[in-house]
């Protein structure tokens, strides 16, 4: 798991404002409102909150009934600066931490690829316990290994999935079906391929210390960062689905 503090620090700095971290903050919204419509009342787990930037973004629209876990102290730290309800728990034994049939959603962000596919079976599991009837998880995942380079060294990634990886896991639970899926930041796959091919290339001629290496969260100059969360929010009004993008964003509802 992640355990650099220097990577939750930098996160922490601009997960308000990347934007990258802005579009997910979107497609989680939305993922939320299809489901439930306007009702603000529903319960909420951030599992594997990090610094707690989606938690407040959820609080600013008015979502009141919101906690969150990550099992790294660094993350949970930060996150109480921000005033949240967060504590420190271990997402492979969730289910010792909180009651059964608790949430209408559950929201984990980029966090599996830390584990697993088994784990990741055992991890679903919990959830749908966690979860009340019509419940929903929503999650974000990075997709085809293709997009692999030195961003997944440093936040510990063991993964990078497509569809049918979640497919085959979500069949061996019968009360969870994936409900909507796409990939996304299409329009920014060759930029972001050309980096990581780089990036892997470097490491296979050993021009990267791996003791210092850094992950992409990186905050560009205004002008840029504008540009870019335009450019993905295009993208994500006109491509209801595609069939290719670094992430996978999945809606997974329980029966």
């Amino acid at each position: 798991m992640l355990i650099n503090h220097a990577e939750y620090e930098a996160m922490y700095e601009v997960e308000e404002r990347m934007w990258w971290y802005k579009i997910l903050h979107i497609k989680t919204l939305e993922a939320i409102s299809s489901h439930f419509g306007q009702n603000k009342e529903i319960t909420i787990l951030d599992a594997g909150c990090g610094t707690g930037g989606m938690m407040k973004y959820l609080q600013s629209m008015a979502y009141k009934e919101i906690e969150g876990f990550d099992f790294n102290e660094s993350a949970v730290e930060l996150s109480k600066t921000r005033g949240l309800n967060v504590k420190k728990t271990d997402i492979l034994k969730v289910r010792q931490d909180f009651a059964a049939s608790n949430f209408d959603v559950i929201v984990c962000n980029d966090v599996l690829y830390q584990f697993e596919k088994s784990e990741i079976f055992k991890i679903l599991k919990q959830f749908s316990q966690l979860l009340k009837p019509n419940g929903l998880i929503v999650t974000n995942n990075n997709a085809f290994k293709i997009f692999s380079g030195t961003h997944d060294i440093a936040v510990g990634s063991k993964n990078r999935f497509v569809l049918s990886d979640f497919e085959k896991i979500i069949s061996d639970i019968p009360e969870l079906k994936i409900k909507k899926s796409h990939y996304w930041s299409l329009f920014l796959s060759p930029l972001i391929l050309t980096i990581r091919i780089i990036q892997r290339i470097k490491l296979k001629l050993g021009l990267v210390d791996l003791k210092s290496i850094k992950s992409d969260v990186d905050m560009p100059s205004e002008i840029i960062n504008n540009l870019l969360f335009k450019l993905v929010k295009l993208e994500n009004a006109i491509l209801k689905k595609s069939i290719f993008g670094s992430s996978l964003h999945l809606e997974i509802k329980k029966s």
